[in-house]
């Protein structure tokens, strides 16, 4: 078994706890003011977060197991130099930072450009003030993709960077499913600048996938954070994308990888009985499915062993990124990688490192 310590770790998850006051700086009016004066950041982070969330199920300020002396979270806004001192307590080489706050942009119903300027606003504050690539310190940029000329925008102002690596789409609330054609030229960019496009789950609007009435964070957590990747992996694989733009390298977070065979399985299942209503395709769905990038985080750990390494199987260990989803709650430590008993060490460098370095260039 390969020692954590020894080898390097790409964190593909790890989320900046940002503050609407510090990004607001770089926010245009009337923004800038809404956000500075607004004293949401008296009451730390989680304030700053309800602030955009609809109305959840349960206690989502749980503390869990969060590691508060390499983190503010969930009481302030996060230190750019905790990132670092986290960093190096898990033994993480290379971090890919995705923002707290933008989570929640599935639960904006407002018809208004809050979200445009705050993530325009955000990749300005990243690459002033967090960013580092010789220390290892990432960004994926958050994509506006509501507004497609916003999203283009952010795309050409982070082409020449060498922080931002990739574009992180949150799978909360979009509508329509991320594989509508309105989405095609925030993709045709992607493969055109070889940026990975990131779908990553979040809470916004954890009541609604079914119906509003579940009564513990238990059952929506379990629920809404799975059906926010699993709507758009289908949206994706049904309309083409994978085909319209090969070259494009598509990962999904947080959503761990157990559902992963139920749901291609499925799907294969209603392709083959109907195979006309998805004509872009050339062979099923799960064929492209297995291509993707996934996440670990957070990893079933608890699962029968053979379960979870039929689950590896069938993604394969190529195609699994080593994810914390720190300083969240649930965070997976590195271990978590290399305590599995079903993993070689190629298996275990591949997935700590290996892959992500290929996928991002980092």
């Amino acid at each position: 078994m390969i020692d954590a310590s020894e080898t390097r770790v790409v964190d593909c998850d790890w989320h900046y706890q940002d503050s609407f006051k510090e990004v607001a700086e770089y926010m245009p009016e009337p923004w800038n003011t809404k956000y500075k004066n607004s004293n949401w950041d008296d009451a730390g982070v989680k304030q700053n977060l309800s602030s955009f969330f609809p109305t959840s199920t349960g206690d989502r300020q749980n503390y869990g197991k969060v590691l508060r002396e390499h983190s503010n979270y969930p009481d302030e806004p996060e230190e750019p130099e905790r990132v670092r001192e986290g960093m190096d307590f898990l033994d993480i080489d290379v971090s890919l930072q995705i923002s707290h706050l933008i989570l929640a942009m599935g639960g904006v119903n407002a018809d208004d450009e809050r979200v445009q300027a705050f993530t325009e606003a955000y990749v300005e504050y990243m690459l002033a003030e967090v960013l580092d690539p010789d220390e290892g310190v990432y960004g994926l940029a958050p994509m506006p993709y509501g507004d497609v000329d916003a999203s283009l925008r952010i795309l050409d102002r982070v082409e020449d960077e060498e922080a931002f690596v990739g574009a992180c789409f949150v799978t909360a609330g979009a509508s329509p499913p991320l594989g509508n054609r309105k989405y095609d030229p925030i993709y045709e960019r992607c493969e055109q600048m070889d940026f990975p496009v990131v779908y990553h789950t979040g809470g916004s609007g954890l009541d609604e996938y079914v119906r509003a009435g579940y009564q513990e964070m238990i059952e929506t957590h379990t629920l809404g954070f799975l059906e926010s990747n699993m709507s758009q992996i289908v949206s994706v694989a049904c309309q083409g994308v994978p085909e319209k733009y090969p070259d494009l390298d598509i990962v999904f977070m947080e959503s761990g990888v157990t559902y992963i065979p139920g749901l291609v399985s499925r799907l294969d299942e209603e392709y083959l009985k109907r195979p006309e209503e998805a004509p872009l395709l050339d062979t099923r769905p799960s064929e492209y499915i297995t291509d993707f990038y996934f996440g670990t985080q957070p990893l079933e750990i608890s699962a029968r062993n053979d379960l979870l390494e039929l689950c590896f199987d069938m993604v394969g260990t190529d195609r699994l990124l080593y994810a914390s989803d720190y300083p969240h709650w649930d965070f997976d430590s590195p271990s978590i990688i290399n305590d599995l008993p079903m993993l070689d060490d190629d298996d275990r460098r591949a997935i700590l490192a290996g892959n992500a370095m290929e996928v991002f260039g980092v």
